[in-house]
C-alpha cells in the first residue's frame, strides 16, 4: 500500500495529528522506511499543505478546516492523476469563506492556491524516472516537453539529495516567462536557443547563498551532465549573482549563470538556473518581472523619447516579454481578435526580422494603437486586487508585486500545468 494510501487508512484522530502538529508528523514519516522517492515527497507536499492552510484558516473555522484537509488527503490518496482535487469542495468552500477577507482576496481564493500548489506536487512525482524519448536538442532547437521533463527530474533528485542531508524543501521547476509556447508542431521551438533560464520557487528553508550553496552544489553539475549529453557542451564556469533580500537583509533569490561564448550585450546567451526562496511557484517569479514591465509600458506617455532612449535590443526585450506575460496569462485575458493576429505576426517576426529596427518599431507602434498594454494591465488589475478599469490607478509595484495574490495566481497556474502536461506528455 502506497503512502498517500496508508494516510487515508489512518484513524481521523491519528491523521489530524500527522497533518497538524508538526513533531508528530516528522515521526511518522521517519517511521515510514525505504518508501520511494516519489512517496517521500507525498510526505513532504502534505505536511507544507498543512502548514500553508494553518496560516490562512481564522480560529473559528478550524472544525471546517479538518473536514476539509480530511477530504483533500483521501481524495488525493484515491483518485488519478489529473484529478482537481478543489472542484469536490469548491461550492462549500465558495460558500463558506468567500466572504472572509485574507490579504488582498479571501480566505476561499487562499485555499483554492494551497490546494492547487499541492495538486501540482503530487503530479510532479510522475516526471521522477527518466524517459527515453525524441532528443532535447534538434540543431540547438529545443524540445520543451522533454526540457520540462529533465527540468521536473532533476528538481526531484535535487530535493531527494537535500533530504538526506537535513534540509527539508518543496522544489517548483519551470521556465522562466511564455515565450516557450512559440513552438512547432512537433514541439520544438522555432528558433534555436540563445537563453535557457530554469527558474525554481522553494521554501523559505531552501539552503542556497550568495555563493551558491547545497542545492547549486548538487543541481549544477548534474544539468550540466544532462545538457552536455544532449550535444550542449560548456565548461562547468556558473557566476552567482542578481541577488536579492529583504529588508532584514536575508537572501530572497539568487541566480547560477554560465555565459556561452557568443554572450554580448547585443546578443544575450546563457544558460541560467534563478532560485526564488521567496516564490514557492515559478510562476510567481516570471510575474512579479512581467507586471513590473506592463506597468513601465502603462505609465510610458511619450513612444517618441521612448524611442530615443530605448537601445533596439531594450525594446526587443519589451515586446518579446510583453509577447510572454500575454502568454502566461491567457486564462485571465481573452485578446481581441486584432491583438491575437498582431501576436501571431509578431512571433514570426521573432525569427529575424524584428531586428531591423522599422520592423520593431512598425510593431510596437500597432501595439500601443491598439490600446493592448492598456487592456492587458486593466485586466490584471482586476484579476490581481478587484480594481475595475477606470477605477482608480493601480501600483504593480507596490501592491501586488511584493506578495501576488491567489485570486492571480490561481487561473496563471490553471492554464501552465495544463500546457506544459501538454508539451509534457509529447516528450
Amino acid at each position: 500500500m502506497v503512502v498517500r494510501d496508508r494516510l487515508c487508512a489512518l484513524p481521523r484522530a491519528t491523521k489530524e495529528l500527522i497533518l497538524f502538529d508538526g513533531s508528530f508528523a516528522q515521526t511518522a514519516i521517519e517511521n515510514v522506511g525505504p518508501e520511494p522517492a516519489c512517496e517521500r515527497r507525498t510526505f513532504r507536499a502534505l505536511r507544507q499543505f498543512r502548514a500553508g492552510v494553518a496560516r490562512i484558516m481564522p480560529a473559528e473555522r478550524s472544525s471546517g478546516l479538518l473536514r476539509v484537509v480530511d477530504h483533500i488527503v483521501c481524495v488525493a490518496g484515491t483518485s488519478g492523476p489529473g484529478t482537481d482535487l478543489w472542484e469536490g469542495i469548491r461550492l462549500e468552500c465558495e460558500r463558506e469563506l468567500s466572504g472572509i477577507r485574507h490579504g488582498k482576496g479571501t480566505v476561499a481564493h487562499a485555499l483554492e492556491w494551497e490546494i492547487l500548489k499541492l495538486q501540482t506536487r503530487l503530479e510532479s512525482r510522475a516526471y521522477g524516472n527518466p524517459i527515453p524519448s525524441i532528443p532535447l536538442f534538434r540543431n540547438r532547437h529545443v524540445h520543451i516537453g522533454a526540457l520540462i521533463r529533465l527540468w521536473r527530474r532533476l528538481a526531484l533528485e535535487t530535493e531527494e539529495w537535500l533530504a538526506s542531508q537535513g534540509y527539508d524543501t518543496l522544489l517548483d521547476v519551470g521556465p522562466w516567462g511564455g515565450f516557450n509556447f512559440v513552438l512547432e508542431p512537433d514541439g520544438y521551438t522555432r528558433m534555436p536557443f540563445a537563453r535557457l533560464t530554469l527558474a525554481v520557487g522553494a521554501l523559505p528553508s531552501t539552503p542556497v547563498h550568495e555563493q551558491g550553496g547545497p542545492l547549486f552544489q548538487h543541481l549544477l553539475p548534474r544539468y550540466q551532465a544532462e545538457l552536455q549529453q544532449a550535444g550542449v557542451n560548456f565548461p562547468a564556469l556558473w557566476q552567482y549573482q542578481h541577488a536579492k533580500h529583504d529588508a532584514s537583509g536575508r537572501l530572497l533569490e539568487v541566480s547560477g549563470t554560465h555565459y556561452l561564448p557568443t554572450h554580448s550585450y547585443e546578443r544575450r546567451t546563457f544558460i541560467k538556473v534563478r532560485v526564488s526562496r521567496h516564490c514557492e511557484a515559478v510562476e510567481e517569479i516570471a510575474l512579479q518581472d512581467f507586471l513590473l514591465l506592463l506597468e513601465r509600458l502603462q505609465f510610458t506617455t511619450d513612444w517618441d523619447v521612448y524611442r530615443e532612449q530605448t537601445k533596439d535590443v531594450d525594446a526587443r526585450f519589451d515586446l518579446q516579454d510583453f509577447i510572454s506575460l500575454n502568454h502566461m496569462v491567457e486564462g485571465v485575458y481573452q485578446r481581441t481578435v486584432a491583438e491575437d493576429r498582431l501576436l501571431h505576426e509578431m512571433k514570426d517576426a521573432f525569427r529575424g526580422t524584428i531586428r531591423a529596427r522599422q520592423v520593431l518599431y512598425g510593431y510596437l507602434s500597432q501595439v500601443v494603437k491598439l490600446r493592448w498594454v492598456e487592456n492587458l494591465y486593466w485586466a490584471l488589475a482586476d484579476a490581481a486586487l478587484g480594481v475595475r478599469r477606470y477605477q482608480r490607478m493601480v501600483s504593480f509595484d507596490r501592491e501586488v508585486c511584493p506578495q501576488i495574490p491567489p485570486r492571480l495566481l490561481i487561473p496563471v497556474r490553471r492554464h501552465l500545468n495544463r500546457y506544459h502536461h501538454h508539451v509534457g506528455g509529447t516528450a
